[in-house]
């Protein structure tokens, strides 16, 4: 009967590591990139986005999408980003991110 109590211990821990790697991801990326902006640094630091970052910057804060759909057209490549789960700084929904040419351009939620 430890089993149970001890899976649960287990998915703690899990989500604890997991919160301090995307910490530790976003603080190697604003370490490894002295030139970026201060408000995209901040950004970026708090798991935040902002209009005009460059999808490096966005995968720094967020992480990997869901889901990603691209497009090729005269005007360039366009990008859209889905993440299902709370992200950032938005606590319930899906958000999409249209990226254009390796910047973001639109956000829905």
């Amino acid at each position: 009967m430890k089993y149970p109590r001890f899976a649960g211990v287990l998915a703690a821990i899990l989500l604890l590591q997991g919160c301090a790697t995307a910490q530790q991801r976003r603080q190697d990326y604003v370490d490894e990139h002295p030139g970026i902006a201060e408000e995209a640094k901040t950004a970026i630091l708090e798991g935040k986005i902002i209009q005009g970052m460059n999808a490096d910057d966005i995968l720094a804060s967020w992480g990997e999408p869901d889901r990603k759909t691209v497009t090729y057209s005269r005007g360039g490549v366009n990008e859209l980003w889905t993440y299902l789960t709370p992200v950032g700084q938005f606590t319930s929904g899906v958000v999409s991110l249209t990226i254009t040419n390796g910047h973001l351009t639109g956000l829905t939620n």
